[in-house]
């Protein structure tokens, strides 16, 4: 049952990275905003996913169950690392668009 949640898991972030830079790439949603909500759901998919492990832990087999905690906290810091990664994209690209506007505008003048 963990592999069919951990793939779940990765599909619904492969998702949502196809999804936002798709909207970025139409111009209807900006790569900056789209980072910080990344990084807001990174918590969500962290406790959830730790839940779901724990849930489905087999408490017969003498354990505590730690690794799920273990496995919903590294999901979670995975994707903030992801949200981390669209941010700075969307800075960078936002700095590159700058510069060349102002590259522009000073050719013109």
């Amino acid at each position: 049952m963990d592999a069919l949640i951990l793939s779940l898991f990765i599909i619904v972030i492969i998702s949502l990275n196809i999804a936002i830079f798709t909207l970025s790439k139409k111009g209807k949603l900006n790569l900056i905003i789209s980072g910080i909500i990344m990084m807001i759901l990174a918590p969500v998919f962290g406790f959830s996913s730790g839940a779901l492990f724990l849930h489905f832990y087999d408490w017969n087999s003498g354990g505590t169950g730690e690794g799920a905690g273990y496995s919903g906290a590294i999901i979670g810091l995975i994707t903030i690392a992801n949200g981390v990664l669209i941010l700075v994209i969307g800075i960078i690209r936002w700095g590159i668009k700058l510069i060349v506007k102002n590259n522009r505008n000073e050719d013109m003048s």
